[in-house]
């Protein structure tokens, strides 16, 4: 008697796309932007990827610790240590004001990170049980002489002025309010993601 068993081709398959789901991080919760342009950053949910988190209370997390930027830089400088091409992904909450996930930029720049990925929400409709996270990658200053320059202001909408400067190739600087919240911020990002540019997200202006 054959020591095999039959299994469904739809049990099979199922089985197939389970083992290909990645097992849920532990994290911290934040309510994140939504946007229009995200990219799939799967290589979000690897084990071994850095996710920083700004709750809207304006607490840093590095995974679940509890950091300050300072030891935020620390923790990252060494973690990349020895990774060349190791990603950043920022994990803000919507209501957090810019000033305070700028000083978490800040700490990514102190410690070699100058094009982090920032997490964003997205209403994908999606069968499977997982949904890929998505992102909008951001540079660090000093900006290129070429880069064309922005102002976004805290209450102003500058959606107009954004998709005329965004097209494919250039690049943006985007100098923002501190007071700004920060989904306003990827709002704006996503904007420019959305007409081809490249965003340089400028310290927050005081």
């Amino acid at each position: 008697m054959s020591g095999f068993l039959r299994l469904p081709v739809g049990v099979l398959l199922v089985a197939a796309a389970a083992a290909q789901i990645p097992a849920l991080r532990q994290g911290v919760s934040v309510q994140m932007p939504i946007t229009t342009s995200a990219a799939p950053m799967p290589d979000a949910d690897l084990p071994d990827s850095l996710i920083v988190a700004v709750t809207s209370r304006g607490d840093v997390y590095l995974e679940v610790t509890k950091l300050t930027p300072a030891q935020l830089s620390e923790k990252v400088r060494a973690a990349v240590a020895g990774h060349p091409g190791k990603r950043v992904y920022v994990k803000g909450d919507a209501r957090v004001p810019y000033s305070t996930v700028g000083e978490v930029l800040d700490a990514l720049g102190t410690a070699g990170m100058n094009a982090p990925i920032l997490l964003a929400a997205q209403h994908d409709a999606n069968d499977t049980s997982y949904v890929p996270p998505k992102g909008l990658e951001v540079l660090l200053p000093p900006a290129p002489d070429q880069a064309q320059a922005v102002t976004l202001k805290t209450g102003q909408g500058s959606d107009a002025e954004l998709r005329k400067l965004a097209g494919a190739g250039r690049q943006v600087l985007l100098q923002v309010d501190g007071k700004t919240m920060f989904g306003e911020v990827v709002h704006a990002v996503d904007v420019c993601h959305a007409g081809g540019s490249k965003v340089i997200l400028a310290r927050p202006e005081k």
